[in-house]
């Protein structure tokens, strides 16, 4: 029986999977886990990941029939085997203590039901944009479902990515629900806020790649929406009244289908393109000129990448 299960969703990007999958390998002491890879879209792995897959049993591959990352999610956390669930997305990595460091504050702690931390958030050669944390953090677990309704609770998940909940609170509220195509992290961190306390470890656990083309990057739109959408149901819920109009509307929010023209230009590429860029630019970074002409390729018409790509030549 291992004691945390990790789950990650995939459907594309075989490269990136791998780093993932390493940095998993390289966990510090002598904590058991397992890793359940969910896979659909018909996703197949390179000849480097199929040779680790291989090589090392705690890894699991599952295939997916259902379009999607939450039912990705809903899978694999179904079939995991321990009492602890920690989550990772493609192309981000485990800091080597993230295993061990999570699970021991849990089994200090019996009420509680969800672990976090600092999130480094890097551009996808790993140049570091910012570090999400929380400055009040103490390490030490704490009621969330403290504050009033509309402010939602009383902690930020810095990312999904960095997240370990108890297998027997997930359960015990749901789960992950269907209607949330996008963003179905945080309906769930409402739904768990009742179930005991949540802690954010204030270390860098778990760092993160923002890619132009990651589901971040080309959906924060629907991402906004849909957070919305988690606190009006949270607000709900506190006050005794039906979700079931809010549930229908997350579950219009859909990706829009691919276009049948093969075009040169990708409007919500280059968004994330430009946002990688002017993180860097802003730091003082020259790679930020590399985004930045990705950005003018997909997106030419956008003046304002044009506006910041000229104030990016001062660093020349």
């Amino acid at each position: 029986m291992p004691d945390v299960s990790v789950v990650i969703g995939v459907h594309a990007h075989p490269d990136r999977l791998l780093h993932t999958l390493e940095s998993l390998r390289q966990q510090q002491g002598d904590l058991r886990w397992e890793c359940l890879i969910v896979a659909n879209g018909g996703f197949q792995p390179d000849q480097a990941c199929t040779s680790l897959l291989q090589a090392d049993r705690r890894f699991r591959v599952l295939e997916s029939d259902k379009p999607g990352l939450t039912h990705a999610l809903a899978l694999g956390c179904g079939q995991a085997q321990s009492p602890l669930i920690a989550r990772l997305d493609v192309g981000d990595a485990m800091a080597p203590a993230r295993l061990q460091r999570q699970w021991r504050i849990f089994a200090q702690h019996p009420d509680l039901v969800l672990a976090t931390s600092d999130v480094e958030i890097c551009g996808p050669a790993w140049e570091p944009l910012r570090t999400d944390s929380q400055p009040a953090a103490t390490g030490k677990p704490m009621r969330v479902d403290t504050v009033p309704a509309e402010k939602g609770i009383a902690i930020d998940i810095p990312h999904h990515a960095s997240v370990t909940f108890r297998r027997d609170a997930y359960e015990a509220v749901g789960g992950y629900r269907f209607h949330f195509y996008f963003g179905q992290d945080w309906d769930l961190w409402y739904r768990l806020a009742s179930q005991g306390t949540f802690v954010h470890l204030p270390e860098v656990l778990t760092r993160v790649r923002l890619f132009s083309d990651g589901l971040s990057s080309r959906h924060w739109r629907e991402q906004r929406l849909i957070a919305r959408l988690s606190l009006a149901c949270h607000q709900a819920r506190c006050t005794g009244r039906p979700e079931t109009s809010l549930l229908q509307q997350a579950a219009s929010i859909l990706p829009r289908p691919p276009s049948r023209l093969n075009l040169p230009w990708d409007g919500r590429r280059a968004e994330g393109a430009y946002f990688i860029a002017e993180a860097l630019r802003r730091q003082g970074d020259r790679r930020c000129h590399h985004y930045f002409g990705e950005a003018l390729r997909y997106g030419f018409w956008k003046p304002r990448i044009w506006v910041r790509a000229a104030h990016s030549l001062a660093l020349l």
